[in-house]
């Protein structure tokens, strides 16, 4: 598998250091490399340009998501390897949902999340996928959709590489074979999907893909 071929990081973030210990503990057992860190703000370019996939891992209880996003937004412009996001300890479905919304947030684990569910969907998020409960995803797919209907093709100047882009990623594909599939280098392949969101003014991935499949 394409995960296995790649060097993947998980960084724990939160400020309750027991709780991230142990967990840092459990998946370093399950052999996924992570470290426990107290903020984003301690991570630079340079790390992230380490290992091909950075995970970061934020306590929902201890850590702003907000300011990790703003944080990590501007870094992963800068570098060509993945930069996720997955929140835990959520406490409910509702704040799943709006996660679910949120830029490079491509999973949420609650509380009560068994450990073999969480070791799971992390190696899910790195392998591509979104990793909410089901009734999360369809109810923000609805809340999508709607949001979608209000933007036609016309009125959104795409250009034809952003075009190429946007079906390829409507596949599922991740950036790296993106970059694959066109002969492009996965920053240029950054590059344009942050285009690409502006113009038409989705957040993040679901939205884009929902946008295409109504629209292309």
């Amino acid at each position: 598998m394409n995960s296995q071929q790649q060097s993947q990081q998980v960084y724990v973030v939160g400020s309750q250091q027991l709780q991230n210990a142990l967990l840092t503990e459990f998946l370093v057992k399950e052999e996924i490399t992570a470290n426990s860190i107290p903020s984003v703000n301690d991570i630079t370019v340079e790390t992230l340009r380490t290992n091909d996939q950075n995970l970061f891992l934020v306590d929902y209880h201890s850590v702003d998501v907000n300011e990790v996003i703003a944080h990590l937004l501007e870094a992963d412009q800068e570098v060509e390897n993945d930069v996720l996001i997955a929140v835990f300890n959520v406490d409910d479905e509702e704040s799943l949902s709006k996660l679910a919304g949120l830029p490079m947030v491509n999973g949420g684990f609650q509380f009560d999340c068994p450990q073999a569910l969480l070791s799971k969907g992390i190696k899910a998020i790195f392998d591509g996928e979104l990793w909410f409960p089901r009734a999360v995803l369809q109810t923000y797919l609805m809340k999508s959709r709607t949001f979608n209907k209000t933007f036609s093709r016309s009125e959104v100047n795409l250009t034809d590489r952003e075009v190429e882009v946007l079906k390829v990623m409507a596949t599922g594909a991740k950036n790296s074979e993106i970059a694959s599939s066109l002969n492009l280098s996965p920053h240029t392949i950054k590059t344009h999907i942050y285009n690409i969101f502006k113009k038409i003014n989705a957040s993040n991935r679901l939205q884009a893909v929902n946008w295409a499949q109504e629209n292309l």
